[in-house]
């Protein structure tokens, strides 16, 4: 996982292109007054989605995996805590594997570490890292993210 700015993170050339290419994607159309939905830069390969919802406290939140593709997780609007573990934990499925959502569940995250986000900050959580996105640890709030997948080919 790497935790970073928008603002600057397009600019990082130790970042593969392709990480590159979808930031400077997302902050060219002005991601900040785009409306929600679903916004596709290379196909299926690589797209992002707008989203506005609410926060739900950190314990209600399923920890998840990806086979697949690579998160980028920016807040737009609002604050974050994204429960993180570390690559090559146990991925112990609570519920079988969603291929075509390419989403897995598990039932902990040993050693989780706690990542807050503000606006305008991003989480890269690459495939197979476990993590619990959409959370707090206070009251929920209204969110404003863009949630933005690379599939993992292309790294």
């Amino acid at each position: 996982m790497i935790i970073d700015a928008l603002a600057t993170a397009a600019e990082n050339t130790f970042y593969p292109a392709a990480i590159r290419q979808m930031l400077a994607t997302i902050i060219e159309s002005d991601p900040y007054s785009l409306p929600a939905g679903h916004y596709q830069v290379q196909g299926k390969q690589m797209f992002f989605n707008v989203a506005e919802g609410e926060t739900r406290p950190l314990e209600s939140q399923k920890p998840e995996f990806h086979r697949q593709y690579l998160d980028i997780h920016i807040v737009l609007e609002g604050n974050e805590v994204i429960g993180a573990g570390v690559r090559g934990l146990p991925l112990d499925l609570s519920e079988p594997f969603n291929d075509a959502h390419d989403l897995g569940f598990c039932a902990a995250i040993p050693g989780e570490t706690l990542i807050h986000l503000q606006p305008g900050e991003l989480a890269i959580i690459f495939p197979q890292e476990l993590h619990r996105p959409m959370s707090t640890c206070t009251t929920p709030a209204p969110l404003r993210k863009i949630v933005a997948k690379i599939d993992c080919a292309l790294l």
